[in-house]
């Protein structure tokens, strides 16, 4: 009982933001020179974060991968764990994060409407959310596999991305955020990574 007890304890104090924040990075490296990351972006003096923001530095920049192609110049990005719900008002907030981002810009309309997306990561498809678009009439595509963009009813353009409808060729990085990922496949990862590091000069 009290092996169990902690693991359970083990499992509930794994820090999945800091392994998400990574992971995007590793999963845009094609674009790495383009684009800067502030993790846990400060909206306000007050304890408000967004879990990550990419910011394009020149607006024509193409991203390479599919995660990026919705992209404007300010993105915002919320994740959630396997554990973690996802319900249209994680979407409202996420919108939410988005319009104070817009607002509180260094002067009047510093940043626009249209510069600015948000993205929600989950591991698994809420189901829950995709009803309740369906019954409120929202218009919702799926342009790549695992990647959804909400078309309608939102002011920002918005997508999610299920981590386990993606391919994992093309976002090996993404497949590792999960409680399933062996031992071998995380040991793969983390070589690959301090190669990368090596070869870029990375922090």
């Amino acid at each position: 009982m009290a092996k169990e007890k902690s693991k359970a304890e083990k499992k509930q104090k794994l820090q999945w933001h800091p392994a998400f924040a990574a992971a995007l990075e590793m999963e845009l490296l094609e674009n790495k020179d383009d684009l800067e990351f502030e993790r846990e972006h400060n909206l306000n003096r007050k304890p408000l974060l967004i879990d990550c923001l990419v910011i394009k530095k020149k607006k024509n920049t193409i991203i390479k991968n599919e995660i990026g192609k919705l992209f404007r110049k300010y993105n915002i990005i919320e994740y959630k764990s396997a554990r973690d719900s996802l319900s249209i008002d994680d979407v409202a907030k996420t919108q939410g994060y988005a319009h104070l981002y817009k607002a509180y810009g260094e002067s009047v309309n510093a940043v626009r409407f249209d510069e600015v997306s948000v993205t929600l990561i989950r591991e698994s498809k809420p189901v829950g959310l995709f009803k309740y678009f369906e019954e409120n009439s929202y218009t919702v595509s799926n342009p790549y596999k695992g990647i959804y963009y909400i078309e309608s009813g939102l002011k920002f353009p918005t997508q999610i991305i299920i981590g386990k409808e993606l391919t994992h060729e093309n976002h090996e990085w993404f497949n590792l955020l999960s409680d399933k990922v062996t031992k071998q496949e995380m040991a793969k990862a983390i070589e690959y990574s301090r190669n990368v590091k090596k070869r870029m000069k990375r922090n």
